[in-house]
């Protein structure tokens, strides 16, 4: 996802060398003899790409930093967790930060000047903004940076050779050669969903495997930052791990070219119920992107009642307020979609909430004070905070 080239941009901002683990001398020295490795720039910033085809880099790296509490003198870059990799021999804890990096937001895309942050700019009234109607080619199109150079058609190419070198390759690499021929077919699955709640049983079926194989693809998905997953919201933090979580892959160009689905299937009767579920994951990676760097925090659920109420998304903020979000693939909103969200506001009298109605269009509309008709491209089109 551009981690390479943001690694060269940094480096070229600091007294720096990088040195990736694709070169095969490279990674024979780091296997032979890693000290060397960790210890051939000790004045100025070390940066180590694809550290995760040398887990033999880790104790002499948590060593070095031991003697020398001095920050910023390593980067390291994976395309896999660094710390699910088979041989690594220590968490690291304490003594490094974990940065994922997801694909393009919309606001980057934009090349905005200062960074979206939708929650912040609604929760100070959600005013100003010049809100366009959604196009469907930005939800098909995804955020990955290589995808968004290409048409259409050679984006799809380019989604399928990357799904196929993950499995093929990477997922064997970090497996030790096991559990990778069907990891393309686990994402298919995931991607035809857009974003729904995890039931590994029925997946399971639907792969004609054993329940306890498709925990270790999944696993292995999460490991190479391939999959979002949002936990189901309570009161008690205890009923928010028992319900089943909403997964999505990361990226609705990804999910749409696994499907074989086109922007110009988007108005098509056929198309128009996959394109809505892929409207609900764009939203949700989108705050999910700005999250990482939002003003005020929060953090991101789905809601859903043994009674049948049910929100697409609930940002809980760090104050304890709530945003409900619900998302419709319609550029006419009427008064029977955010009904649910008037029902949740009902049900939780002691929290403030925030209702949000997100559609296609471009209608805004601001109702009662605590609940926003808006366009999904305010996400990014919003005026400054």
């Amino acid at each position: 996802m551009g981690k390479s080239t943001l690694t060269q941009m940094i480096a070229a901002t600091r007294d720096a060398r990088v040195v990736t683990m694709d070169d095969h001398l490279t990674l024979d020295l780091a296997t032979d003899d890693p000290k060397a490795v960790i210890c051939q720039y000790p004045d100025g910033l070390l940066a180590i790409d694809e550290a995760q085809r040398a887990p033999e880099l880790i104790l002499p790296l948590k060593a070095h930093v031991d003697a020398s509490r001095r920050p910023g003198r390593f980067l390291l870059t994976g395309s896999v967790d660094l710390l699910r990799v088979k041989g690594v021999g220590d968490s690291l804890a304490g003594r490094a930060e974990t940065v994922e990096m997801l694909p393009f937001s919309q606001g980057e895309l934009a090349r905005r000047e200062t960074p979206e942050d939708f929650v912040t700019w609604l929760l100070h009234g959600a005013q100003g903004g010049d809100f366009s109607a959604l196009d469907a080619e930005a939800v098909i199109r995804g955020g990955f940076p290589e995808a968004c150079k290409r048409s259409e058609s050679r984006a799809r190419s380019w989604m399928s050779s990357y799904v196929a070198r993950l499995s093929d390759h990477d997922a064997r690499e970090l497996k030790g050669g096991g559990y990778a021929d069907r990891l393309a077919a686990v994402l298919t699955y995931i991607a035809s969903l857009g974003r729904a709640e995890l039931v590994k049983a029925r997946l399971a079926r639907h792969l004609g495997l054993a329940e306890s194989t498709v925990d270790i693809y999944w696993r292995l998905a999460k490991s190479m930052h391939l999959v979002h997953e949002s936990r189901a919201w309570g009161r008690a933090p205890h009923r928010r791990l028992v319900l089943r979580p909403k997964v999505c892959l990361l990226d609705t160009g990804l999910s749409a070219a696994l499907v074989g689905f086109t922007s110009a299937q988007a108005a098509t009767p056929g198309g128009r119920e996959y394109y809505g579920a892929l409207i609900k994951q764009f939203v949700v990676m989108e705050l999910a992107k700005q999250r990482t760097w939002a003003e005020m925090p929060y953090d991101l659920h789905h809601f859903r009642a043994l009674d049948g109420l049910e929100i697409d998304l609930l940002a809980e903020v760090g104050d304890g307020s709530l945003i409900a979000v619900e998302v419709k693939s319609t550029q006419t909103p009427v008064a029977k979609h955010w009904k649910s969200l008037v029902a949740l506001k009902d049900r939780l009298p002691d929290r403030d909430v925030t209702g949000v109605l997100l559609h296609t269009g471009d209608a805004v509309a601001h109702l009662h004070d605590w609940l926003h008709i808006l366009p999904v491209t305010s996400l990014w089109q919003h005026g400054a905070c």
